[in-house]
């Protein structure tokens, strides 16, 4: 074994120097010459904020990939990042093991209070600049998952992994393919820690290949989606084919340091609201086709933001018997705390997917929200939400109850590397 290891070892250092000597001589000149003054190795703390964002910009984030690159246009060129995002929460609910807050999963808590603290989410990734036309981007992700039923200590994954092919200082044309989340709404929020009612009800993550458009305002990306059953929402039901698709659109008015308009429309056409039977879990369970579409809008003007966005499939769920639907309306002031960069912020979204008086019918939030940059890599967040309507994915004809509300504080805190 002593041998096996040394001439492993051996092995090992003889191939290093041999490339070592390799990129000193004329004559090879793929090996590359290290230039200290232009890492190939780098931390880009903006980079990974946005790219790790779990609030904003959910299914466009490769076209950040794109305009990033023309920052290193000395390739290979590596950025790696992190993030931690975790929280604390106290609650309180008029029904007993009943908890709405779409934060945490509904069977993770019982009484009529709540309190825990955890690491909600925990990412690794980078984005890779191959060359002048190729980048690509890997996120893993470790979630906190107590629940279905077997109160699992978390989950580790790699939550994305796509290439970007494109070059902006040559075409607005670009194309990708691999797994990320898909390009359809906005699916964003302006509160500083928890999500919108719709993305909860219409965010979707799947594999596939796409094309797009990034120039004069405007962001258009059509993308193709392999069959079978996707992360929350997306869904369509031959394995092995290329048969579901999203198109979404973006155009800004404006967008400078002061002032911002910007409206978009998408459309999704396969998702999971298609089967007699409520669950995301399952990928043999199957309906007729149903797809969802989706407008929103951002007006920023000075230190005011204000955001809408609605969402609504096309036809009934067979489980409920109507359309799946959810919306949104938020405004959000910028300030200081302290001479620290401080956001107040104010939002109500709502999911409705059952006939109008049923228990089922809805899902409601308001989220009373604080955020506050400790530094440029550290935020801290304070939010009141008020939860209101108990209808659960899962037995939601029969576990739902309208009546129920919960209030929550949860303070949050965000680390990225």
């Amino acid at each position: 074994m002593r041998i096996a290891q040394a001439a492993a070892i051996g092995l090992f250092l003889g191939l290093g120097w041999t490339a070592h000597a390799a990129a000193q001589s004329p004559g090879y000149d793929y090996w590359p010459v290290i230039d200290d003054t232009n890492p190939a190795v780098v931390i880009d703390t903006p980079m990974s904020t946005a790219m790790f964002d779990f609030q904003n910009r959910q299914g466009d984030k490769h076209t950040l990939v794109l305009a990033n690159k023309l920052l290193y246009p000395e390739t290979p060129t590596l950025i790696l990042g992190g993030q931690v995002r975790a929280s604390m929460l106290a609650a309180g609910t008029n029904t007993a093991d009943k908890f709405p807050y779409l934060g945490r999963f509904p069977p993770d808590f019982v009484g009529e209070s709540a309190s825990d603290a955890r690491v909600v989410h925990a990412n690794f990734g980078g984005v890779g600049h191959v060359n002048s036309w190729a980048s690509v981007y890997f996120e893993t992700l470790y979630s906190d998952v107590f629940t279905f039923p077997t109160f699992n200590q978390g989950s580790f994954q790699v939550r994305q992994a796509y290439a970007v092919f494109g070059d902006l200082e040559v075409t607005p044309w670009y194309a990708f393919v691999g797994k990320k989340n898909v390009s359809f709404g906005d699916m964003g929020t302006l509160s500083p820690f928890s999500q919108s009612v719709v993305w909860h009800y219409f965010g979707a993550l799947a594999e596939g290949l796409g094309v797009g458009y990034v120039n004069d305002g405007w962001n258009v990306c059509v993308t193709g989606l392999n069959g079978g059953r996707g992360i929350r929402v997306a869904d369509s039901e031959s394995r092995g084919l290329i048969n579901n698709f999203a198109a979404n659109a973006l155009y800004s008015f404006t967008n400078d340091a002061d002032r911002e308009f910007r409206v978009g429309a998408g459309y999704l056409h396969g998702t999971i609201y298609d089967a007699a039977v409520a669950e995301h879990i399952d990928p043999n369970l199957f309906g007729d086709l149903n797809g969802a579409w989706d407008v929103n809008a951002l007006l920023r003007l000075g230190q005011w933001s204000f955001a809408g966005e609605y969402v609504s499939t096309l036809n009934a769920w067979p489980a409920t018997g109507a359309r799946v639907q959810a919306w949104r309306t938020e405004a959000a002031y910028q300030s200081c705390i302290h001479g620290r960069p401080a956001s107040y912020s104010v939002g109500y979204s709502e999911g409705l997917q059952g006939p109008s008086g049923s228990e089922f019918e809805f899902n409601q939030q308001l989220v009373l929200g604080l955020g506050v940059d400790l530094t440029p890599n550290a935020k801290l967040t304070l939010e009141y939400v008020r939860s209101m309507g108990f209808a659960p994915l899962i037995n939601i004809t029969t576990a739902s109850d309208r009546s129920v509300a919960q209030d929550t504080v949860v303070a949050g805190l965000v680390l990225v590397l």
